[in-house]
């Protein structure tokens, strides 16, 4: 009889330790999955408030030219007032095509409340650039054809023909091949080819140059009237060239700076 009453008090004991163990683990357990789902509901909180946060920034603009330039600081004259300010655009979203320069008008976003000096930009567009202004139009392109009148070229865009006839050649002309070609006018309507550069002389130094072959028409002091074969006319002017060295009727090439679309077109070479 007391062998079965022990029997008894030892199977109650192991069902009452049974029961605690598993209590202590659904608590456990319960306890774990409460952090987790309190570390994600933080996790998510943070991140909304952080969406919040740059939903919530209210931008302004302004339009102006550049006056001033220091590493990533612009000091802009605001169009239409008297006034200038620094902005810095090194952490900005930046659409440029050409190299920024003094004299760019540009349109620059930024944060509508900031009171800091140099104004964080937060965007920033070229919308008049000086550098493309002196720099005439080129285009990559592979050589369909030529000869010693015209080139044609096929582009993304589509293919066009231009005359060459006084274009600057740098490298050998070879169908197939790509060559960077720099033009007057529009490339729909017989645009002049004034510089041809194939692509194993880019690194070249005769590559940096510009320059045009013509027919001279005109000597004076200080300055050159130059004919295409098209029958285009085309001023170079200089204070420091012999042009009284040349005669008319002579073909000659002259290397010049910036576009060959304006009006005095500074020469330094003639060659």
């Amino acid at each position: 009889m007391k062998k079965r009453l022990l029997a008894a008090s030892l199977l109650v004991l192991a069902l009452g330790v049974s029961a605690c163990s598993s209590k202590q683990e659904e608590t456990a357990t319960t306890a774990a999955t409460e952090a987790t789902t309190g570390t994600e509901e933080t996790t998510t909180e943070a991140e909304t408030s952080e969406e919040e946060t740059e939903e919530d920034i209210e931008e302004d603009y302004i339009m102006g030219y550049i006056t001033a330039m220091d590493g990533d600081i612009l000091t802009v004259r605001i169009d239409g007032l008297d006034e200038e300010h620094d902005y810095d655009i090194s952490d900005a979203d930046v659409t440029l095509e050409f190299p920024l320069s003094i004299g760019d008008m540009i349109e620059i976003t930024f944060p509508a409340e900031t009171t800091d000096d140099p104004v964080p930009a937060i965007a920033m567009e070229v919308l008049e650039s000086e550098t493309a202004k002196n720099t005439d139009p080129s285009v990559e392109a592979e050589i369909l054809a030529s000869d010693d009148d015209t080139i044609t070229i096929s582009t993304d865009d589509g293919d066009y023909t231009l005359v060459r006839s006084n274009a600057y050649v740098v490298g050998t002309i070879s169908n197939g091949e790509t060559a960077t070609i720099t033009y007057l006018g529009d490339l729909d309507d017989d645009a002049i080819a004034l510089k041809i550069v194939m692509e194993d002389s880019y690194d070249t130094p005769e590559a940096e140059i510009s320059a045009f072959k013509g027919t001279i028409v005109q000597i004076e002091d200080e300055s050159m009237v130059l004919e295409s074969a098209q029958g285009d006319f085309f001023t170079f002017v200089s204070s420091e060239l012999d042009f009284s060295a040349h005669t008319e009727g002579e073909e000659v090439t002259v290397v010049y700076t910036g576009s060959i679309s304006v009006k005095d077109i500074p020469a330094v070479e003639i060659q």
